[in-house]
């Protein structure tokens, strides 16, 4: 009898251990944030009093006054909101056409069109900030430049020059060639069959179909455009224009104005938090539905 209940005893303690392990991690990821939080919320002698503090003694609201009053994060907000909703929308759609062709369109060189395109993935972005900031300098005729890109500004200090770089992404044309290998092709001749052209099975037969992937590549999309510091920093100078990442970098810049960059942090990072949470379920699908089959 005893050694019928050793392996449910110890299947038990198995997963215990491993529940133990998980929330200690857990606590350990939670807390910069949690000291994020604190911080915030604490006064200028309190923040910088030697030890650690983690409970403020009064909570001090003025930190966000500050950064909503002086830091104008309204614009910040606005700026930030509308580049990533373009580069979402541009992502899933120009990501999932360019996968549809590489998966499902046979033409000559498509295999190796898309190993040179996943090469491309090895090229660190910094290494791309310089032909890029150039492209956007002369692009021709936006900013006051001619057809060969001069006499004018291009891209720079615009909505369009600032999202550029985040409308397709080589990773996103990757997961979703693997979602439409792995899709039924039975499906997809019986389309045809019924009179079906490659736009209408593309956009009525694999899209509604690929909530997975896509709620993968608008996760992502969204986590990259919210987040990119460098390339606003490179190509925006007017604070008009800022994003909340280059705004974050301005409050930065005083090192004794910790309580006002914590407050500015914390704001930047919930709707991240937020839409995480809204979307985790898709990430899990995505993964194991896009696999790496072909």
């Amino acid at each position: 009898m005893v050694s019928r209940s050793s392996p449910k005893l110890g299947g038990a303690f198995s997963r215990a251990l491993t529940y133990f392990a998980l929330a200690t991690i857990s606590l350990f990821m939670l807390l910069p944030f949690f000291w994020m939080v604190s911080t915030s919320l604490k006064i200028d002698a309190e923040i910088f009093t030697p030890g650690i503090k983690w409970i403020p003694s009064q909570l001090d609201w003025e930190n966000y006054t500050y950064i909503f009053r002086d830091l104008n994060m309204e614009v910040l907000f606005r700026n930030t909101i509308f580049v990533t909703l373009i580069a979402v929308v541009a992502q899933i759609i120009l990501c999932s056409m360019a996968g549809f062709a590489f998966a499902r369109l046979h033409f000559r060189g498509r295999d190796v069109l898309f190993l040179a395109v996943l090469i491309t993935m090895t090229v660190p972005f910094e290494v791309l900030v310089l032909p890029l900031f150039i492209l956007i300098r002369r692009f021709p005729f936006a900013g006051g430049n001619d057809l060969l890109g001069n006499g004018g500004i291009g891209l720079m200090n615009s909505y369009a020059g600032i999202v550029f770089p985040h409308l397709v992404t080589v990773y996103g044309i990757f997961i979703f060639r693997q979602f439409f290998l792995g899709f039924p092709k039975e499906l997809e001749d019986a389309a045809r069959i019924d009179g079906a052209s490659r736009l209408r099975i593309y956009w009525s037969l694999l899209m509604p179909n690929s909530a997975p992937v896509v709620g993968t590549m608008g996760l992502f999309a969204f986590l990259w455009a919210w987040n990119d510091l460098l390339w606003p920093v490179i190509v925006v100078k007017e604070n008009s224009m800022k994003t909340l990442q280059a705004g974050l970098a301005i409050v930065a810049q005083n090192p004794s104005r910790w309580g006002e960059m914590m407050a500015a942090s914390v704001i930047i990072t919930l709707p991240v938090i937020f839409v995480f949470l809204l979307l985790q379920r898709f990430l899990v699908q995505g993964v194991a539905t896009s696999g790496l089959k072909g």
